[in-house]
C-alpha cells in the first residue's frame, strides 16, 4: 500500500531528487566475444523459453515504471523475459528525458528469481554461464 502511494506521488512529480538521473548513454556491454560470449547466440537460446514479459511505461514526468510480469510463476524470469529486460534497459539508456525508474512485479509479487524450467533446460555449464553473463550485463547496465 505504501509503495502504491509512493509510486503515484513520484509519477505526478516532474522532478524527483531521490530517484537520481538515468544513464544518458550506453556504456556498452560488460562481456564481449573476448569472453566467449555471443549476444545473439544466447538471445536465441533464451527466446526458446517463452512466458511473461518485462513491460516499460515511460511517463511525461520523466519517471518510468518497469513491470516484471509473469504472475502465474510468481514473476519468475523466463528466457524471453531475460531478453525483454535487456531490451528495456537499452530503451532506458536512450531515453533522454528520463529522471527515475520504479521497478515492481505484477500481482503484488516482486520476483521469485529465474523460472526453474529454464534453468533445468539449460543443462550444460557453458550455456548456464552464458545465461548468467547475459543477465549480469543487463542488470549492470540497469544500475
Amino acid at each position: 500500500m505504501v509503495l502504491c502511494v509512493l509510486k503515484r506521488r513520484l509519477l505526478r512529480s516532474s522532478s524527483c531528487a531521490l530517484m537520481g538521473r538515468l544513464q544518458r548513454q550506453s556504456r556498452g556491454c560488460v562481456y564481449s566475444s573476448i569472453h566467449g560470449f555471443s549476444h545473439e547466440e544466447i538471445r536465441e537460446k533464451l527466446q526458446a523459453f517463452p512466458g511473461g514479459s518485462v513491460d516499460l511505461l515511460k511517463h511525461d514526468s520523466g519517471i518510468a515504471v518497469l513491470t516484471i510480469n509473469n504472475p502465474a510463476r510468481m514473476n519468475a524470469f523466463s528466457g524471453s523475459m531475460m531478453v525483454d529486460l535487456k531490451d528495456r534497459v537499452s530503451q532506458l539508456e536512450n531515453w533522454s528525458e528520463g529522471k527515475g525508474l520504479i521497478v515492481h512485479g505484477a500481482a503484488e509479487t516482486f520476483c521469485s528469481g529465474s523460472d526453474l524450467n529454464v534453468v533445468r533446460a539449460i543443462s550444460n555449464p557453458q550455456d548456464g554461464m552464458k545465461m548468467c553473463m547475459f543477465m549480469q550485463d543487463a542488470l549492470t547496465r540497469l544500475l
